[in-house]
C-alpha cells in the first residue's frame, strides 16, 4: 500500500470519527434537552402543589381568624344590648 494510500484511509476513518462524534453530541443534546424539559415541568408541578397547599392553609387560617371576630363582635353587640345572662367581669378593678 502506498503512502497516498495510507493517508486516504486515514482521512476515510477520522472523517467517520468525526461523524460518529457529531452523531453523539447530537444524541446527548436530545436527551438534555428532554430532561431538562421533564425536569421543568416536574418542578413546575411541584410549585404548584406547594402553592396549592399553601393557599389553602391561608384561608383555612383567615376563615378561623374570621370566625373568631365574628364571636367577638356578637359578645361585645350582646353585652352593649344589656344582654341579662352576660356578665361583664373582664377589666374591672375590685378593691377589699
Amino acid at each position: 500500500m502506498s503512502g497516498y494510500q495510507q493517508i486516504q484511509q486515514w482521512k476515510a476513518k477520522q472523517k467517520a470519527h468525526s461523524e460518529k462524534f457529531l452523531n453523539q453530541q447530537a444524541v446527548a443534546s436530545n436527551v438534555f434537552a428532554v430532561g431538562v424539559s421533564e425536569t421543568q415541568t416536574a418542578t413546575e408541578m411541584l410549585f404548584n402543589n406547594v402553592a396549592a397547599r399553601v393557599k389553602k392553609q391561608a384561608e383555612a387560617k383567615i376563615a378561623e381568624q374570621n370566625e373568631g371576630i365574628d364571636k367577638a363582635i356578637d359578645s361585645l353587640d350582646l353585652a352593649k344590648n344589656g344582654d341579662k345572662d352576660t356578665k361583664k367581669t373582664e377589666g374591672v378593678d375590685v378593691t377589699v
